[in-house]
């Protein structure tokens, strides 16, 4: 009995300005197509009994159209191939007021696909398998439906849940409606637990794995791997499937203070030139930048070095006089970018996430015109 265990797909993620050449569409958010039908194409290869989701299959609770149908139409791949599908919510996808609805409701006629996203636990019996899924849904239905959690009668038990840490902020993403929860409830008598929300590969307890996101959707996921866990349960071994991704580097922290503009330059110059800037996102961290040291840098010829990245972030912790500190980022439209990144962290509701991505920009740019 082989599993495939996979979280955090995000589908409907964008970020940045620049686009794809051949779509038009925003860059980022063609990635993550890319990514979730590379995951697919993989699945379909190695054939797993069944493929569990956990959680975070959308980026937002209303995705848009054509998010839909791309995880549509590689469900539906994943469906004519004869391989199971089981879903669960994740905080990015369960709405905070019941009567905005599920779009998970969209795959309940797919033949073999299993969604669940309603609180409370639930069971799915699997011939040899049973799947016990646990969708994000408040702390105290969550705990007490963990608490109730008993093995059944199945040769293999397997539990889904979408959550992060309590009292470890690492697996914290800091994001709202997340819902954190003691590594004690963990302890459970199942085969493998399937973890979703927190975007590294990692083991947790002996039996519970988060397998990671698909794609580098922040920073912080700088210099990760990305991809699925495929566990057999029956030999008890697991494997890391990584799947291709768009390179991301965070180059730095460098310090600024004590140096002269020239000197810091060539640092910077130098950094920028140690990674492949094609195609790549790059983010400078610098600290402790005086001010007129930040005045005497030639930040325009580091953004034209890095012309043909994706994205260039320059993060400069800025000095005011003795001891008052800010952090500025250069970046080429950076609060667009803290707008799209503070979007892509909040569950809507009562409107497209892009439409509002997109009005929030027009007035971003008509402000910055202005």
């Amino acid at each position: 009995m082989r599993i495939a265990h996979v979280a955090d797909s995000h589908v409907g993620f964008s970020a940045y300005r620049r686009s794809d050449p051949e779509t038009g569409m925003n860059q980022r958010e063609v990635d993550i197509y890319q990514a979730f039908e590379r995951l697919v194409d993989s699945v379909i290869s190695r054939r797993p009994d069944v493929v569990l989701h956990s959680g975070d299959l959308f980026d937002s609770v209303r995705p848009s159209n054509r998010a839909l149908s791309v995880v549509l139409e590689q469900i539906l791949r994943l469906s004519e191939a004869d391989i199971p599908v089981v879903l669960i919510a994740g905080n990015h996808s369960t709405p905070r007021l019941k009567e905005t609805g599920s779009v998970f409701r969209l795959f309940e006629h797919i033949d073999g696909v299993h969604a669940f996203y309603t609180p409370g636990m639930h069971r799915l019996e699997l011939g040899d398998l049973t799947v016990t899924a646990f969708p994000h849904q408040d702390k105290a239905s969550m705990v007490e439906a963990l608490q109730s959690w008993k093995r059944g009668r199945a040769r293999y038990e397997v539990g889904m849940l979408h959550a992060g840490i309590q009292g470890l902020t690492r697996y914290s993403m800091g994001e709202a409606n997340e819902l954190n929860l003691p590594s004690s409830l963990l302890n459970l008598d199942a085969d493998y637990i399937a973890l979703g929300h927190f975007h590294d590969r990692e083991q947790i307890t002996e039996n519970a794995w988060y397998c990671g996101s698909l794609e580098r959707l922040s920073f912080a996921e700088a210099g990760q791997d990305k991809g699925y866990m495929l566990v057999d349960l029956e030999r008890g071994r697991k494997e890391f499937v990584k799947l291709p991704t768009r390179p991301m580097y965070s180059l730095g922290p460098f310090q600024a203070k004590g140096k002269e503009a020239a000197v810091l330059q060539d640092e910077l110059v130098s950094a920028l030139g140690s990674v492949p800037i094609e195609g790549s996102i790059i983010r400078l961290v610098v600290d402790e930048v005086p001010a007129a040291l930040y005045r005497s840098l030639d930040l325009n010829a580091l953004r034209a070095m890095a012309d043909k990245a994706v994205h260039l972030d320059l993060k400069l912790e800025i000095v005011q006089g003795t001891d008052a500190v800010q952090w500025r980022s250069t970046a080429i439209g950076s609060m667009d970018q803290e707008f799209q990144s503070y979007l892509s962290q909040v569950p809507v509701e009562g409107m497209d996430k892009e439409e509002l991505r997109r009005r929030g920009l027009e007035y971003l740019e008509k402000e910055e015109e202005e």
